[in-house]
Order: C-alpha cells, then structure tokens, then sequence
C-alpha cells in the first residue's frame, strides 16, 4: 500500500465521528472495507466487530478499538463526557455535535470515566468530539480530532488487505476508553483461540524514551501490566530482518486492551505509536487535535504486514534467545567454581 493509499483511507476513517457507545460509523466503514476484500466480518453480541484470514493452527490477532473519548448527548444543554481528559480542559472549550458546536458552560457532575456537563448552543445530535482541527497532514505529521485508536483501526485495514496467508484475526472492539467493555465481552465468550498471540494496536502517549520520528514502538507494557517477551522478541526480529525503524519500549501513558486480554489468561503482545496530544490534551490544557509522525505509521503498517506474513515462525526466538545467553556466558571472562 502506498502511502497516498494510506493516508487516504486514514482520512476517510479518521472523518467519521466516534466516541463510547457510539462507534456505530466506524463500525459501518470497517465491515464495508473487509467486505471489498472480500472477507466476512462478523458481529458478536457486544458489537464487536472480527475478521479472519483462515488458515491452520494459533491466529496472530490484532487488535484495534473503535472509539475515541466524546461527548453524549443526555438531555437538554447536558452532555456527558466519556473517557479520561485533563479536568482544565472543559470550561469554555467547544465541542462539535452534528452539524453544530455547542460551548462548555460547567461542570455539574464527575466520576470515574464520566463527566455530566453543562452547555451552552444548539445540539444537533446524539454525540460529538471537541472542536479542533483536522484530519489533515502537516510537516510530516498527521493530525485528527480523534487518532486515539481510530488510526489503528486503519492499521488493521491496510494490514488485512496486505495480508496473504492466515491465520490473522482482525479485532475491532467497542467502549475501550471507559473500561475495556468490547474487549471484555470478546475475551469472556471465549471467541479468541486461547492459543493465539493477541496484539493490541494502539496509539500511546509519547514518552522521554520512546519518541516520534524514530520508528513504532514494540510495546513491552503499559501502565498496568507487561506483555509476552516473546512477543515482543517476535516482533523486533520482524522489524529487523525488514530493515525497519523501530523502538521497544514500556508505554506507561495509559493502559490498553493487551492488558484486559491478559487478565483472562491471553498472551498478549503490544505495538504502538507515540501519539502528540494524547486525549487531545494540548498546550496549555486546551483541547487539540491528537497527533502522529507519518513515517511511523507507514513503518507500522509495514511491520503488521511482515509479521503476518512471518507468523509461522513465532517461537523461534525463544530457542535464539537462549544459544544469546548462553554465548554470553561462555564469554565470561573467568569460570565460576564452587
């Protein structure tokens, strides 16, 4: 895929409004996409959306979330905010619903996930996002209201329509940003193998240690928990034998659906992109669009394509990592004696 292809199909991914509950949009153009691949996306009783490349043995399955933190509409001027955003960033900020865009006035109510807000201005619609700019591409970086994960859903597309053999699942989850629902209904009903590698797609607060411009990162843990190293060995083999940039890192800005599966007994992998304005908290605590390096998301996709088509090899590394360390022991200046 090229990288005109690509941004096209991320602009016309990332337009779509989104946010919990609400991801209905995204939804719709993920399945008309598998669709034209000729592959059957299916619904589970959640809303959840998988796609499968068939083939024998464990899946890779990657994983991608549909929403974004919004607003919901909860009754006249009221909206609710769902997911988690610096506090500063609400009182007098706009936030577009529909066609319209409406002013934050006050905050009447919070809890955890939740916020019930005051507004003033007409609402016309069911939900919205902030009011900030975009999707557009400038030096080098893609900037839009939403990023956070709804460029990972596109990664998973350009990955499925790249992908030759299977088996590789496609996830595409609901409600992650107000406590991993989507990701809990699937993991509970047991529709993932539970010999598969399960790979959180995500787009991750960037961090002093792992910054844009410098690859995708191979994610060793996020703020709850840490992954499979072999997961993580899997893919920075990948990476190198594609000449690939690319960063390992543990992302501790926020925690994502890798950990969820892992609760439930999952290995679980994780791949990520320093993500600019996480949450679409900007300067100053003022709402701004979120934002990526395109370089890096080009070398992302590129890694999900040659990891699928690696997939059969996943193990290796294990046995490669143990004749490393047993080098490196072999090297030690001295034997040890009892």
């Amino acid at each position: 895929m090229t990288r005109t292809e690509l941004l096209s199909l991320a602009h016309r991914i990332l337009s779509i409004p989104t946010a919990p509950y609400h991801e209905h949009g995204v939804r719709a153009a993920v399945e008309e996409y598998c669709r034209g691949l000729g592959l059957q996306p299916v619904r589970d009783r959640a809303g959840n959306v998988i796609v499968k490349h068939p083939g024998k043995g464990a899946p890779l399955v990657f994983v991608a979330h549909m929403d974004h933190p919004g607003f919901e509409v909860v009754g006249q001027n009221r909206v609710e905010f769902l997911g988690s955003a610096a506090r500063e960033m609400f009182v007098g900020s706009r936030v577009r619903i529909g066609d319209g865009a409406v002013r934050i006035k006050r905050i009447i109510r919070e809890k955890p996930h939740a916020r019930l807000l005051e507004v003033t201005g007409p609402l016309a619609g069911e939900f919205g996002m902030w009011d900030v700019s975009g999707p557009t591409v400038r030096a080098g970086k893609l900037h839009a209201p939403g990023i956070d994960d709804v460029l990972s859903v596109v990664v998973a597309l350009a990955t499925a329509a790249q992908v030759r053999r299977g088996p590789v699942w496609f996830v595409f989850t609901r409600a992650e940003e107000v406590g991993f629902h989507g990701a809990i209904k699937v993991a509970e009903a047991g529709l993932i193998p539970r010999d598969a590698l399960v790979v959180s797609l995500e787009m991750s607060r960037e961090r002093p240690w792992a910054r844009q411009g410098q690859g995708p990162v191979v994610r060793i843990g996020d703020r709850m928990s840490t992954f499979d190293s072999h997961a993580a060995l899997f893919f920075m083999a990948t990476a190198k034998a594609a000449g690939l940039p690319v960063q390992r890192a543990l992302m501790d800005g926020g925690s994502c659906e890798a950990t969820a599966f892992a609760a439930f007994g999952y290995r679980v992998g994780g791949l990520c992109l320093p993500l600019g304005n996480y949450h679409n908290i900007g300067p100053g605590l003022k709402p701004r669009a979120e934002y990526v390096s395109v370089a890096d998301l080009e070398a992302l996709v590129k890694l999900t394509v040659a990891a699928a088509a690696r997939w059969r090899e996943f193990g290796r590394t294990g046995p490669d990592l143990k004749r490393r360390v047993v080098a490196l022991g072999r090297a030690a200046p001295r034997k040890l004696k009892g």
